[in-house]
């Protein structure tokens, strides 16, 4: 069960931005990211960090930092599960109006969350940042690793009408409106949250944010590679398309979803 890690500072009150970020060991990569956090021109903000059992120094680092630090806000889970469970469980803990979500293995540039809450205060619903946008790349990647980002790209768009609203619809660097997010039961476990959030809001103002892929600073992916991601990527469009018809049946008879 997640449990909240105790800490000595006071939370910050009333964030305007929640930032949650899914950690399994990333000790060496978390301080360079809090600290461009922290030096980023935002909002009040709120780092809720969820932690699964890492065990390289991760969750000891968070803890000290959120001891000085009111808005860093540590969840621990005991046992490893997937990306979309733990972003799930952050964004539910959050308190923020806006909620951004990316990787905390500075692939993700804090720089771009700026550039997201702008587009969010000008009306926006949900906001992508995108490699394939004005200003974004995709950086360095492996022949094999472009096929399989690419392929999956088209394969979501094929698949779910809402992912065709974006150009990058398997961005794990995207921030919405609280407004635009509903909690999922838990069967629903995958990586890529963002194609869950567009069939959650598909009628939300969508806005896209250039920022270029930057390669892993430090550790490896927690996101299952090569072929395996092929086959978890295609259960969680077969998730995405079930949520679609339980909201859809929600709407249509007035009752919460599952």
């Amino acid at each position: 069960m997640p449990s909240l890690g105790a800490t000595d500072a006071t939370p910050t009150a009333s964030p305007i931005l929640s930032i949650v970020l899914a950690t399994y060991n990333e000790r060496q990569n978390l301080p360079g990211l809090l600290d461009r956090l922290r030096r980023t021109p935002l909002p009040p903000f709120e780092v809720v960090v969820v932690d699964d059992g890492s065990a390289d120094g991760t969750r000891e680092y968070v803890l000290e930092q959120a001891r000085d630090d009111g808005r860093i806000r540590p969840i621990f889970h005991d046992g490893k599960q997937t990306t979309l469970k733990a972003q799930c469980q952050g964004i539910v803990a959050s308190r923020g109006r806006f909620v951004a979500v990316m990787d905390s293995d500075l692939q993700h540039p804090p720089e771009r969350l700026g550039a997201m809450v702008r587009a969010l205060e000008d009306g926006a619903g949900v906001v992508v940042a995108s490699r394939y946008t004005d200003g974004g790349t995709p950086g360095p990647r492996s022949p094999l690793r472009a096929v399989i980002s690419r392929g999956a790209e088209w394969t979501a768009k094929r698949v779910l009408p809402e992912a065709r609203r974006v150009t990058d619809p398997v961005s794990g660097f995207f921030a919405f409106r609280r407004t635009a997010f509903r909690p999922l039961a838990p069967h629903y476990r995958g990586y890529k949250l963002l194609l869950f959030l567009l069939v959650m809001a598909p009628d939300a103002p969508v806005r896209e944010v250039g920022f270029r892929f930057e390669p892993r600073a430090s550790g490896s992916s927690k996101v299952t590679g090569g072929y395996g991601f092929v086959r978890v990527f295609l259960m969680e469009l077969v998730l995405a398309r079930r949520l679609r018809r339980e909201l859809r049946r929600a709407a249509a008879t007035g009752t919460g979803t599952t």
